[in-house]
């Protein structure tokens, strides 16, 4: 009873259970890879050296390709040597390359098939050192990945972790050494006058320092050293320089070095601009500035805005801001800006600016304005291509909802125009054909009849000849029929052979026929 009663909260359960084991399984298929860095944290003496290995887990799959961009502040750490010798990539796409000046690490590789399955594949192995006390991040760029050996190189980095690493000044070996002047050692100051001070020495007879920019520079054994306890020493230029500091007991012993950051140097010269250059009243331009600083960096921006036709407006206050930068609405009249860039050491530049604010002058609005700009001309732009658009798909719709009958009745339309058509040729043709043929029998027949004129004139020239037989009677004429033959007189003679006029004029009626062109 007591069993039938819990059945289903005892089945409720086993689900439950299947599904704690099944979860674990389905998130470890799902893992994809991890890009890491070994040693993950540490603190590190400055001016020392040290290794960071790239590790690779591939989360339990096959991978043949790897590429990895890294990102470090240049300003602490300084790489001194890459290397792949130990790595398990075999072909490397681009060797390991670094910038110190930028702060990045780049290297892309792989190996063939069927790849490798790794928990902890080192990648490569990076010698840094550190150069300046602080924290440090080194991270893994959005851009580094690593492929599947799964023919599509599938990219299944799913993690990219953090190196967290922190610079210490190195116990000195020499007297504890301080600064009035330079007292932070990862700040910038700019001026280059510093002063330094340091602890006694039990039994010192003596100091001696120097002053440049080499972190391990050992202060020289001096056979004047002084007995003083403090030192004032000045740059000949920015940069980062190091006070080195030893005591001489029975012996020179070892050298404190104290870091100095100096950035006498104001950022670069620079103008802000203004968008549009002539604002109208009641607008609100934009400001936009930028400049840089070789050294420390800019570390933020301050604006003032003066009315300059406005004598009753005291002097506004400078104000911080970043670019770009909404002004505030202006009235008719002439303005200055002036942008004040600080660096991290407090040097600053100002930027300035003069504009005027006035009414745009009278015009057209096209020929005030640029054409991509324009209001009007935009307007008639988007109507002439709606209305483009629009005759376009009614044409379609309409040609898509056309019923197959329609169809079928245009195409019959159109084979019955055909037939008429070709109907129409083959008359027209066969008159073309009957009339060649009346042309054809015409002309013979006036060639016969020119024949038939040809012959005829050629006849009188013997009756005219006088070298031709006299005529004599038939042998079969009767002796009165002789004799009326004999009494009858000659014919008239004809016109001499040369004159051929009348011939010609009967010549005329009969002219050599010429076909006409047909027209089909």
């Amino acid at each position: 009873m007591e069993v039938s009663k819990h059945k289903p909260l005892f089945r409720a359960a086993v689900i439950l259970g299947m599904l704690g084991l099944l979860l674990p399984l389905r998130h470890a298929q799902a893992a994809g890879a991890t890009l890491s860095f070994t040693p993950p944290t540490g603190s590190f003496a400055v001016g020392s050296t040290f290794n960071l290995s790239i590790l690779l887990n591939t989360g339990g799959q096959s991978i043949n390709a790897v590429r990895g961009d890294i990102s470090f502040p240049a300003g602490k750490l300084q790489v001194v040597n890459p290397t792949a010798g130990t790595s398990f990539i075999s072909i490397w796409v681009s060797q390991p390359t670094y910038s110190n000046t930028a702060g990045t690490i780049n290297f892309q590789g792989g190996l063939p098939n069927p790849g490798i399955k790794t928990d902890a594949g080192i990648v490569s192995t990076i010698t840094f050192r550190a150069t300046s006390p602080g924290t440090a991040k080194i991270v893994f760029n959005p851009t580094s990945q690593v492929l599947a050996n799964d023919g599509q190189g599938t990219n299944i980095l799913n993690a990219r972790v953090e190196a967290n690493l922190t610079f210490v000044l190195p116990a000195p070996e020499g007297p504890n050494v301080t600064s009035t002047t330079d007292p932070d050692q990862s700040k910038w100051y700019q001026s280059r006058a510093a002063s330094f001070s340091w602890d006694a020495i039990p039994g010192a007879t003596g100091y001696s320092y120097s002053f440049d920019e080499n972190p391990h520079t050992s202060a020289p054994e001096r056979t004047d050293a002084t007995t003083n306890q403090s030192a004032s020493v000045t740059a000949t230029e920015d940069g980062r320089w190091y006070f080195h500091v030893r005591a001489k007991t029975d012996t020179w012993g070892g050298t404190s070095h104290f870091p100095v950051l100096i950035d006498a140097t104001p950022p670069a010269a620079f103008t802000p601009v203004i968008d549009p250059a002539t604002p109208a009243p009641g607008a609100k331009p934009e400001l936009r500035f930028l400049t840089t600083d070789a050294l420390s960096g800019i570390e933020h921006y301050e604006m003032q805005l003066i009315a300059l036709t406005d004598a009753s407006q005291g002097t506004p206050f400078f104000v911080e801001q970043t670019s770009p930068v909404r002004l505030p609405e202006l009235v008719a009249g002439k303005y200055e800006v002036i942008v004040r860039a600080f660096d991290q050491a407090g040097n600053s530049t100002d930027g300035k600016l003069d504009f005027t604010v006035a009414v745009p002058p009278a015009g057209s609005v096209i020929s005030r304005i640029p054409l991509l700009q324009n209001t009007l001309i935009t307007n008639i732009a988007l109507i002439s291509l709606g209305v483009l658009v629009l005759a376009l798909a009614t044409w379609l719709i309409f040609r898509r909802h056309r019923r197959p009958t329609d169809v079928i009745h245009d195409i019959q339309r159109l084979e019955k125009e055909t037939m008429l058509k070709e109907s129409e040729l083959l008359k027209t043709i066969q008159a073309a054909r009957s009339l060649e043929t009346s042309i054809e029998s015409q002309v013979n027949h006036s060639n016969e009849l020119h024949e038939q004129v040809q012959q005829i004139t050629q006849q009188p020239k013997a009756w005219s000849d006088p070298a031709a037989p006299t005529s004599t009677p038939p042998a079969d004429a009767s002796p009165s029929e002789g004799a009326d033959f004999l009494n009858r007189e000659p014919p008239p003679p004809l016109a001499p052979s040369v004159d051929e006029a009348p011939w010609q004029r009967l010549l005329s009626l009969f002219p050599a026929p010429t076909a006409a062109p047909i027209a089909l």
